[in-house]
């Protein structure tokens, strides 16, 4: 993230938001602060100032994951996925498996998944959901806590998915060549990686509300207010989760999260230049599947809908939010 914080006096300076008080408008990078800001140490000392690292999926955020990330990625990555293993035996490596979402989806129909995340209460979610939706094939998921970026399993798979943006997490080339290394260090020969990108709205600024009832008497306020700078090829949201019983507003829950901007072409570029070759490339946004009211579904479809997305749920629209995935082989 872009937000930096003094070891020694705890000062904390936030590019995207400046510093008022100091006199620094929005927008200003942090080296370029010098001895401006921080009174007590004047801005110097070697690795004083380090960045914050990024918020862990936690509390209501990990609670109303899945409630707003809805069916966004299961079908399509099942659907590939069965076709692959058709050509040969496939094993699957999903990084940022959250909650489980896509991963129990894959071992229900009897592809060997591991999922890997650094966030406990996600992994705790998926837990509970692999025993429950799992039963006599709780083997086919291993759940993983480990940070992406040290990733070490000591094995290669068939396939690695990395979907919902969280390759944009590494906001800068670096982080992102050394995420590839990463990821190739665990591909098996001619593995495959999926990779999905969020496109932000078009807009300088955007926000986003979703509301709908929880547990089930919970009203839940999703609010996602953003921000696009093309000059720093980064976008950064507020989410707020506003939770309503019976009428009575429940505390607050807030994070910010910070991501890169990377258009479909950059990220080809940046693969080929890691030794992957593209397979494909598409905008991987479902129309809608309603079905005609004259005929009725013959018991519960689970593919009847494929809305969803985290954070953003729209659906393809001008100037709204958008996904990308890129296939590409090692």
């Amino acid at each position: 993230m872009s937000v930096y914080s003094c070891t020694v006096c705890k000062f904390r300076y936030d590019e995207w938001l400046g510093d008022t008080k100091n006199g620094v408008p929005p927008g200003v990078p942090f080296p370029h602060l010098a001895g401006s800001v921080c009174t007590t140490c004047g801005m110097e000392g070697e690795e004083r100032h380090q960045p914050l690292a990024e918020t862990k999926y936690a509390g209501l955020e990990a609670t109303y994951y899945d409630q707003f990330a809805g069916k966004a990625g299961i079908a399509f990555y099942r659907d590939w996925l069965l076709q692959e293993n058709e050509k040969g035996p496939v094993s699957v490596l999903e990084l940022g498996v959250g909650t489980g979402r896509i991963a129990i989806e894959l071992a229900r129909n009897d592809l060997p998944t591991c999922g890997v995340d650094w966030s406990p209460d996600m992994l705790e979610l998926a837990e509970k959901k692999k025993r429950r939706m799992l039963k006599k094939k709780e083997e086919l998921l291993e759940l993983i806590e480990q940070d992406i970026h040290q990733l070490e399993l000591g094995r290669r798979f068939s396939h690695i998915l990395v979907p919902e943006g969280l390759f944009q997490q590494a906001t800068c080339r670096d982080e992102q060549r050394k995420l590839l290394g990463r990821i190739n260090e665990h591909l098996a020969e001619d593995g495959v990686v999926a990779i999905d990108l969020l496109l932000p709205p078009l807009q300088e600024k955007w926000s986003f509300l979703q509301r709908k009832y929880v547990f089930p008497d919970r009203m839940v306020y999703q609010r996602v207010e953003g921000e696009t700078s093309l000059s720093r090829q980064q976008f950064r949201y507020t989410l707020t989760y506003e939770t309503f019983l019976e009428q009575m507003e429940q505390p607050r829950y807030r994070v910010d999260r910070e991501l890169a901007f990377l258009m479909p072409g950059e990220l080809q570029l940046l693969l080929e230049s890691e030794g992957f070759h593209i397979l494909n490339s598409f905008e991987n946004v479902p129309s809608s599947q309603q079905k005609a009211v004259e005929q009725p579904a013959d018991g519960y479809d689970m593919d009847r809908w494929q809305y969803g997305g985290y954070p953003f749920a729209e659906m393809a629209a001008a100037g709204t939010a958008r996904r990308w995935t890129l296939i590409a082989k090692k």
